[in-house]
């Protein structure tokens, strides 16, 4: 199941890259106008307005929407709608009671907060992935990672036949079908729906399975004597 998320995780990652260029808190901020709303970025450039020259205040008991003001001049002292471009919370000014605010501004935080937590782990993922093993996944074009998507299928087919037989078989008797999937032969979909299948048999397998509740350890202790005295007699 690991093996799977895994899988499930790397293909979002190939389809859906981030670019490198990371968003800031703006990008998830917008202006209120009637039953709609307005990116600020938009709504900044469309008026000639500067970030930096903005001031919010809370609205209580409203959660994520502030009160905007504008101040073209710069006297007023407002610390703009975010202090830098990294902040994951936007600033807060000090505005005279006889100001009145000239729009009403909406900020989605937790969506900031998932995309900061995705942007971190893709490209680390991009920095730490191996690039030929990359370059052929690209290839194929099926938008996975294949030689994991082999190994996931393995595992599970090992498991469902160790539940089902009691043994461990070492030489797989379906080494052109594992070949395949590691070539990129097959759909995502198609393969996804295989190991849910395997997932499935292993779980309705598993009471019944002609294993032993606990490994019998005085057993695997001799067997493991027996190996190294022929190791260090040789």
């Amino acid at each position: 199941m690991t093996q799977i998320r895994k899988a499930q995780g790397l293909n979002k990652k190939i389809v859906n890259p981030l670019p490198k260029e990371k968003k800031s808190l703006l990008d998830f901020s917008y202006i209120i106008d009637g039953y709609k709303t307005v990116p600020v970025t938009s709504w900044l450039t469309k008026l000639n307005y500067l970030q930096e020259n903005c001031g919010l205040i809370n609205i209580p008991n409203s959660k994520g929407i502030y009160a905007l003001f504008y101040d073209a001049i710069g006297n007023e002292g407002y610390r703009g709608i975010i202090s830098k471009t990294d902040s994951n919370e936007v600033s807060i000014s000090s505005v005279p009671m006889e100001k009145q605010p000239i729009a009403y501004l909406s900020v989605n935080a937790d969506a900031y907060s998932r995309y900061c937590k995705e942007y971190r782990e893709y490209w680390d993922w991009v920095q730490k992935r191996n690039d030929e093993r990359y370059t052929t996944n690209l290839k194929h074009g099926k938008n996975y990672d294949s030689k994991n998507m082999m190994h996931t299928i393995r595992l599970l087919q090992s498991a469902e036949n160790i539940l089902r037989t009691g043994n461990l078989e070492v030489k797989v008797r379906n080494r052109q079908e594992l070949l395949d999937i590691k070539s990129g032969n097959w759909d995502y979909d198609d393969l996804m729906k295989m190991a849910d299948g395997l997932l499935n048999k292993i779980e309705s397998l598993y009471n019944d399975a002609p294993l032993p509740e606990f490994p019998d350890k005085q057993k695997a202790e001799r067997i493991l004597i027996e190996i190294r005295s022929k190791l260090y007699e040789s």
